[in-house]
């Protein structure tokens, strides 16, 4: 049995629809579709802990995970050990080797993390006085050098495209006896630069890179400039994107099915985190915990399983547990996630809450919680929000709930500091991930978390 995990960046749960993503609101329509799945992070640098290695961010210093020495396995280290060929096709650094993502993975086709832009980066990094003029003129046309280098890639966005990692998987699934497929693409992610024919889909005329790339800019660092013609734009051309990766989508599952593998493959779709379109005057994927940022898609297929859907929530970390015992591997004791599926039947774990970490560093102010019932605590690095999301889905500020809702925000709240106790006890005993701060400052501003 197979193993493809996709993993998309920045796909919404509300864009998993007919008219956006036909070919993938199928798919979610015949798997197991859980319809309350939360994000243990609100961007790539935090969730990715939960995707690949059932850890929350919060556990370990720095970003990403520790390298190999590291005594919490990831899911591609326990496949691999099962037999399964591993390999991993990704365009997003916070995602790739340089923050040790690598670990089991026999091929690891991370675009961004071996170019010679990142070389010559590193190279710079280890090599200049960084109080010299040579490296302080660099960093001030920092922008300028690293756009140069996009367009003398000839590449027709700023990601490596969907149809090539999707070209390379097949073309690394097909020589493998017995696989496991880590698929992360990067088509949703803003700046949102469409092909023509998709934009017009949407648009009645599409815009170009420069323009998609400034809109974007905007929306994320200065969305008070964004008006409402704006906003529009940038919603219609993040459709544009989703339903090209639609179409890639359809293509990877066709072929597999054309190659009789699909029947014989074990099919995980979800995201990392979603992205917001001015919903609280806010664009992008800001470091807080709106339900339009943690809020992702999540189906399951597997050979001659029915199709069903699980209402009650549950996490992205409980996907590499979840992964292991559909294969009947037992789950390592390390692991934060508990398996979706038990005795044959689908399920959300018995545990009451979801946690939301941020931060290289564990900031009290700076994390969330959300339990089954809806409830859920927002501390946004002094403001704090009590949302009851049954009855206020939208999240509207002003029915904060802290006021009249005291015994649910001292329990929510409580509990939330027991995980965070637990995060720092963690740290204390632990091993750091990756701490070069000017590769992880590169890198932030690259997927666009800093001006």
């Amino acid at each position: 049995m197979n193993i493809l995990y996709i993993t998309v960046d920045a796909l919404r749960a509300d864009h998993v629809r007919e008219d956006i993503m036909p070919f993938t609101r199928s798919f979610f329509d015949d798997a197991v579709e859980f319809t309350e799945c939360i994000a243990n992070g609100p961007g790539t640098p935090w969730s990715f802990p939960a995707l690949l290695a059932s850890r929350y961010a919060g556990s370990t210093e720095g970003f990403g995970i520790p390298g190999e020495e590291d005594p919490h396995p990831t899911l591609a280290e326990v496949v691999s050990e099962e037999g399964y060929s591993t390999g991993g096709f990704t365009d997003n650094r916070f995602a790739s080797s340089a923050y040790n993502y690598d670990r089991g993975i026999d091929d690891m086709r991370d675009a961004s993390a071996t170019t010679s832009w990142k070389t010559f980066k590193q190279f710079i990094r280890e090599n200049l006085d960084h109080e010299g003029i040579l490296f302080q003129s660099l960093l001030r046309v920092y922008h300028l050098i690293d756009n140069a280098f996009v367009t003398a890639s000839d590449k027709e966005s700023r990601f490596v495209r969907g149809e090539v990692l999707v070209d390379d998987l097949l073309d690394w699934s097909r020589e493998q006896e017995k696989w496991f497929s880590w698929l992360h693409p990067m088509d949703v992610h803003a700046p949102y630069e469409a092909p023509d024919e998709y934009q017009r889909l949407f648009l009645d005329e599409p815009i170009d890179r420069v323009q998609s790339q400034k809109l974007a800019r905007t929306a994320v660092h200065h969305p008070e400039e964004m008006n409402d013609k704006d906003w529009k734009l940038q919603k219609q051309l993040y459709k544009a994107e989703c339903r090209y990766l639609d179409n890639q989508i359809k293509r990877l599952f066709n072929t597999l099915s054309d190659r009789n593998e699909l029947n014989e493959t074990i099919i995980v779709f979800t995201a990392d985190h979603g992205d917001m379109h001015g919903e609280h005057g806010r664009g992008g994927h800001p470091q807080e915990f709106w339900e339009e940022v943690i809020r992702v898609p999540l189906a399951i297929s597997l050979p001659k399983q029915a199709a069903t859907r699980v209402e009650n929530q549950v996490c992205l970390v409980d996907l590499p547990p979840t992964i292991l015992s559909l294969l009947d591997v037992d789950v390592p004791s390390q692991w934060d996630g508990d398996p979706l599926i038990r005795e044959e039947e689908w399920q959300s774990p018995d545990r009451e809450y979801g946690f939301i970490d941020v931060g290289a560093e564990l900031d009290r102010e700076h994390a969330g919680v959300r339990r089954t019932d809806g409830w859920k605590l927002l501390r946004h690095q002094g403001d704090q929000y009590l949302f009851d999301i049954s009855e206020n889905p939208e999240e509207s500020e002003e029915q904060n709930r802290i006021d009249d809702e005291r015994e649910i925000y001292e329990l929510l709240s409580s509990t939330l500091d027991e995980h965070l106790d637990q995060m720092q006890h963690r740290r204390a005993h632990g091993q750091t991930a990756v701490e070069d701060e000017e590769m992880i400052e590169d890198h932030l501003k690259e997927l666009g978390y800093l001006e």
